[in-house]
């Protein structure tokens, strides 16, 4: 009796950025929007700091740090949906 498959329904990803615990209002469709975001919303911080760490690679893990400046904690994530 042949076994019956369905065929996989390809997984789309999403990247949600979280800054101090506060989600923004946007999911985004690839890492790049939402550091992009980030850029945009904090554009000020940045050029201000010279210590920021905003042009970080996307972690393998799923769970990327930017650093903006003290007290702006911003992490992105990457979620399989």
């Amino acid at each position: 009796m042949p076994m019956n498959f369905t065929p996989a329904v390809p997984r789309k990803v999403y990247y949600v950025v979280i800054e101090n615990g506060d989600p923004y209002e946007i999911l985004f469709t690839s890492y790049e929007q939402a550091v992009a975001t980030v850029k945009i919303r904090h554009r000020e911080e940045i050029y201000e700091e010279s210590a920021c760490e905003v042009n970080v690679e996307e972690n393998p893990s799923g769970k990327t740090y930017l650093y903006v400046e003290k007290g702006i904690h911003i992490y992105i994530y990457r979620f399989k949906v």
